[in-house]
């Protein structure tokens, strides 16, 4: 396990386990959710960006990270994990937040708002889905792969997941990255390597195969149509994972009052990549629509 920093700080979940997240900043809140298979370095940029003016809450989904492995499969359910997004935000000691989720954690963050709109000050949803993640992700080889998680035993996934590591863990892996769209175009070598060391080190294997697969059943459409709070959405066309068009653009016309980014050029490193254009499109969607809470106000 990493060396804790100043701010880590960890509760215990309902099945037990540790959950890790981080507080830095004072303000109002945002609590970032990451992605399946990423940390709070995927932020890095934003949060360096966001800590000078606002309680800024990152936390490791169920084996990521420092989090402890789920201890069951539902356990990693998008409504599970919906349920530790808002044990963080109590403990972190925030009665409401703007929810800010990448990829995966667009779904958890909408879950999260299902549950508990009153603590939900506005939502962000950064290049990720509404639910049925491997219905647009990957092209025609998402659905694949979803079935072929679907009916590995244990075993078989645990080894093939070992190879996928072996190889990003390899030399090869940024520039095989590059040429199959996962990375961008602009993503640096060390962000990319910060990826593949918490991707090799630091997941735990059948944690991540329960957590694909309940990506997959989750949906969170039929809620977009009710939500009412300030929304921006933000869709990278180049973005294989969740393309602007079919996933991004469609939650925008479904989400009342939303917002959208669209970026043509944007991929799933984005985060990376187009933090600067990213970073101001949130601040400045903050500004307008997302008025200060009064009881934070000095007297």
């Amino acid at each position: 396990m990493r060396a804790l920093l100043a701010n880590d700080r960890s509760l215990v979940g309902p099945d037990g386990g540790l959950l890790a997240y981080r507080v830095e900043g004072r303000g109002p809140a945002l609590l970032l959710t990451n992605g399946i298979t990423t940390s709070n370095f995927f932020w890095s940029y934003l949060h360096r960006r966001w800590a000078p003016r606002h309680t800024v809450i990152n936390w490791d989904l169920k084996g990521h990270g420092r989090s402890a492995p789920a201890r069951s499969p539902e356990a990693a359910s998008i409504d599970a994990l919906a349920d530790d997004l808002l044990r963080v935000l109590d403990a972190a000691g925030q009665r409401r937040a703007t929810l800010v989720g990448f990829s995966m954690g667009c779904q958890v963050s909408l879950e999260a708002y299902r549950r508990a709109p009153e603590r939900v000050a506005a939502l962000v949803l950064l290049l990720g889905p509404a639910g049925r993640v491997f219905d647009n992700a990957l092209g025609p080889l998402g659905k694949l792969l979803h079935l072929g998680i679907e009916h590995m035993s244990p075993r078989v996934f645990n080894l093939g997941l070992r190879g996928v590591q072996r190889v990003v863990g390899s030399p090869i892996a940024y520039r095989l990255g590059r040429s199959l769209r996962l990375v961008g175009p602009a993503a640096t070598r060390a962000d990319v390597q910060r990826f593949v060391d918490h991707f090799v080190r630091d997941i735990d294997p059948a944690t991540l195969g329960a957590m694909a697969l309940a990506a997959q059943a989750h949906s969170a459409h039929d809620l977009l149509p009710q939500i009412r709070v300030p929304t921006l959405i933000v869709a990278g066309d180049s973005d294989v994972f969740a393309p602007g068009a079919r996933v991004g653009a469609l939650m925008q016309r479904q989400i009342p009052g939303a917002e959208l980014l669209r970026l043509p050029y944007g991929t799933h490193t984005s985060l990376f990549e187009h933090h600067a254009e990213i970073g101001a499109a949130i601040d400045d969607f903050l500004a307008r629509r997302v008025p200060e809470d009064p009881q934070r106000r000095k007297p």
